[in-house]
């Protein structure tokens, strides 16, 4: 299972993204239930927030924000028979959306089935064209994961940013990132990676740990350059971004061995 400082992250941001995109045409109460949800993570208080979400999502849409939000949640979690469960029910409650097919995606990737998950995002994306963006990343995202096709994922990738604008294609960017590490090109890897940065709000803390997340990547990207100098600085100025965040313990020091390290090897 991951961290749980990832978990509680991931769901945040989650919640961020989701009312930010989809939820203008939701109704206000959708959105402060969200909130609400969004403020029990934050403080760790993770079966108050199910059980608040199980209360009120709608068991027969996936695309309920609620009902997205836990099946989000539990995916992240590894509770992946908990997030096929509600998945299965809304299906044979009459949920034939492209949305169920994707969350299925989700759950067979978490699973580590790629093959069945890239079927699952290929099957929905030709039941709702509007999902290209994310389902191009998705799929580009198992196969940095494996290693394999990489050429493919660079282009589902460039694919989706053109389809995307302004901070939302900060995600893309990040797996751009990810992606030119992958194949061993550092100077492209630096400039997703602080492009994605730049993208991203400031003085928000799920939006502080994505930056810090690109700056972790960029700082990467300079150790692979050989700039030990600068990438200790990054990796700083990363740290600084989460260092009151609450569960990014793991993280912070991930990024404190990064520093040390830089220094180190700097010194010799």
């Amino acid at each position: 299972m991951p961290p749980l400082w990832f978990i509680i992250i991931a769901f945040l941001i989650m919640l961020v993204l989701f009312l930010a995109w989809r939820l203008v045409r939701s109704r206000s109460w959708k959105q402060i239930q969200l909130r609400k949800a969004a403020k029990l993570a934050a403080v760790g208080r993770t079966d108050d927030m199910i059980d608040f979400l199980r209360r009120n999502m709608n068991r027969k849409n996936v695309s309920d924000p609620l009902t997205n939000a836990l099946v989000y949640y539990y995916i992240k979690a590894g509770q992946y028979d908990e997030a096929e469960f509600i998945i299965d029910q809304a299906i044979e409650k009459g949920d034939d959306s492209a949305m169920a097919l994707a969350q299925l995606g989700y759950v067979s990737g978490g699973r580590k089935d790629h093959r069945k998950a890239e079927e699952y995002y290929r099957e929905a994306l030709l039941r709702d064209v509007s999902l290209k963006p994310t389902m191009n990343m998705n799929i580009a995202g198992m196969l940095i994961e494996l290693g394999e096709r990489l050429d493919e994922a660079e282009e589902l990738l460039k694919e989706a940013l053109e389809l995307r604008d302004g901070s939302t294609r900060s995600g893309i960017h990040t797996n751009l990132a990810m992606l030119y590490l992958k194949k061993k090109m550092p100077v492209e890897a630096r400039v997703q990676a602080m492009t994605a940065y730049e993208l991203i709000p400031s003085g928000n803390m799920v939006f502080n740990s994505s930056r810090a997340n690109a700056l972790a990547i960029a700082s990467r990207a300079c150790t692979m350059q050989g700039e030990k100098e600068e990438a200790s600085k990054l990796a700083s100025k990363a740290l600084k971004l989460i260092e009151d965040i609450p569960g990014m313990d793991r993280f912070a020091q991930e990024l404190k061995h990064m520093i040390k390290d830089d220094n180190s090897t700097g010194e010799k």
